[in-house]
Order: structure tokens, then C-alpha cells, then sequence
């Protein structure tokens, strides 16, 4: 006879549980990103047949989720907030489904459209602190292996719609304040003239004064790391009035924003990790 879900209540998931629920949520974030309607209440129902678990401890569970996908960088299912405090075992099953098929970390191309208030898309910077003081080891090995970072580097797709975001975001903040004149000459640089400026759009504060926006954009939290070259530092300390590092974070799940002004050692943790080598 299976266990009541009272029974059950308070025991440690198994894994077969555990990789039921995760199987069950890239199915439904594969249709999210696809901009498939589904019925997450009746996916939980199905769940409960199959975990014997009770609907809330099956939707904080898929909550667990999205906190792994938060940190790997990458989309999650909206509905499903981020909720920390995950097991090593469902780590390792989100390791062991995204290793078979690592395309599950792509983002989808259906985004959510801007907020009508400025204030709840550009927010204050996160405070500065050691980005490994919370992450368990086992999500520290997930990390390393799917390096969020790079993977956001790599992904032009993404790089590009980031920096039309937040073309768009600047152009409607300036028109609001009755800039249309600045709204207009707002340009997206790495788009029409290049890279190689070491920032990507020109824009302005309501009062005139030049913003040269550097954007660096994610589908994970707003402490995922991300990689600055040596162009863009330089021209960051050349330009300490002007320069701003745009980042945009959780691009697929409302994005929001922060700006990271020079001198950036003092609000990053810069890190080299890479040499240029030359035959002497």
C-alpha cells in the first residue's frame, strides 16, 4: 500500500521524486519559452500521482528549481519565484538533465514587456560581497561547469536583445521627461557603427549631460558574474564621469536593471582569468 502524503510529510524527497519534478519542469519551461499555453495547477495535480507529495511542498520544490536555474544564469518558469535553500540532491538532478541536453539553459525568445514605472525596472546595486558566501558546493560545481558567465558572452542573441532593451528603456525614460529631442539622438553604437568603443549605447540624463552605456544582460540574478574586457575597462577610467556598466538581470523573468559607475574596482571584484601569450 503507498504512504499517505501525511505519512510522507516531513521525509527526505527520494531521488526518483526529485527527478520527477524536474523532468516535469523543463517540460513546462520548454513550453513557456516557446510561448506555449499550459496549466501549471493541473501539472502539479499530475505530479501529485506520481511523488505523493502535497501540491505545496510540489510547487516550493519546482520553486527550488528555478532558485538552481537562478544561479546557473539562466530563464525559469514565471510563477515559480526563485526559493533558496534546495537540496544537493536536486542539484545534482538539474546537473544531471542539463549535461544531457545543455540547450535547456538557452533562453526563449518570449521576454515580459517594460514596467510603466521607471523605478521598478532600474533599481539600486546589489551591495558588494563575496558572490560564494551562500552557494553550497554542490551548486559551486554546477556553476563552474556551466559557467554563466562565459555562456552569457558566447550568447550574441542575447547580447543583442539586452542592448535594444535598454536602447528602448532609455529613449522612453528621456521621452517622459520631456527630452525628445535627447530621446532621438539616444544610439545604439555597437549595433550601427561596431564594437570596439568599449561601450555599446550613447545616451543622456534629462539635463543633457552624455551616458556612454556599457550593457551586460542575463537571464539569471543580478550577482551572476560577467566577463569586462580590456578595452572596456580602459575606457571606463578614461571616461569616470560619463561611463556606466548597464547590467540587466533576469532578462526572461521581467528584467530589471542596475548601473555600476567607475572607478570599478570599487564596486567590482575584478578577477583576471585569462593571458595573452606571444612567442618572444
Amino acid at each position: 500500500m503507498n504512504a499517505s502524503r501525511d505519512e510522507i510529510a516531513g521525509k527526505p524527497w527520494s531521488e526518483d521524486e526529485v527527478s520527477a519534478v524536474v523532468k516535469s519542469y523543463f517540460r513546462m519551461l520548454a513550453l513557456e519559452k516557446a510561448g506555449t499555453l499550459y496549466n501549471k495547477s493541473e501539472n502539479r495535480r499530475r505530479l501529485m500521482e506520481v511523488v505523493s507529495r502535497s501540491e505545496g511542498s510540489i510547487e516550493r520544490k519546482l520553486q527550488n528549481v528555478s532558485a538552481v536555474l537562478d544561479v546557473l544564469g539562466a530563464q525559469w518558469i514565471n510563477g515559480y519565484k526563485p526559493l533558496a535553500h534546495y537540496q544537493d540532491a536536486l542539484v545534482e538532478a538539474v546537473a544531471r538533465t542539463v549535461a544531457r541536453e545543455p540547450r535547456l539553459l538557452d533562453p526563449g525568445s518570449v521576454g515580459t514587456p517594460l514596467p510603466t514605472a521607471e523605478s521598478a525596472i532600474l533599481v539600486p546595486a546589489p551591495a558588494l560581497r563575496d558572490p560564494d558566501e551562500t552557494l553550497t558546493p554542490a551548486i559551486q560545481r554546477l556553476v563552474g561547469k556551466f559557467d554563466p558567465a562565459e555562456r552569457d558572452a558566447r550568447n550574441r542573441d542575447l547580447g543583442k536583445a539586452g542592448e535594444h532593451f535598454v536602447v528602448e528603456f532609455e529613449r522612453d525614460r528621456l521621452r517622459r521627461a520631456g527630452r525628445d529631442d535627447l530621446a532621438e539622438d539616444v544610439r545604439w553604437v555597437s549595433d550601427l557603427d561596431g564594437d570596439g568603443f568599449g561601450y555599446d549605447v550613447r545616451s543622456f540624463e534629462p539635463d543633457g549631460q552624455e551616458r556612454l552605456l556599457e550593457i551586460k544582460t542575463t537571464c539569471g540574478h543580478e550577482r551572476t558574474a560577467f566577463w569586462l574586457t580590456r578595452r572596456e575597462i580602459d575606457v571606463a577610467s578614461e571616461n569616470t564621469g560619463t561611463y556606466r556598466i548597464r547590467r540587466v538581470f533576469h532578462f526572461r523573468n521581467r528584467a530589471q536593471m542596475f548601473e555600476v559607475a567607475p572607478p570599478l574596482e570599487e564596486p567590482l571584484l575584478l578577477t583576471a582569468s585569462a593571458f595573452l601569450a606571444a612567442l618572444r
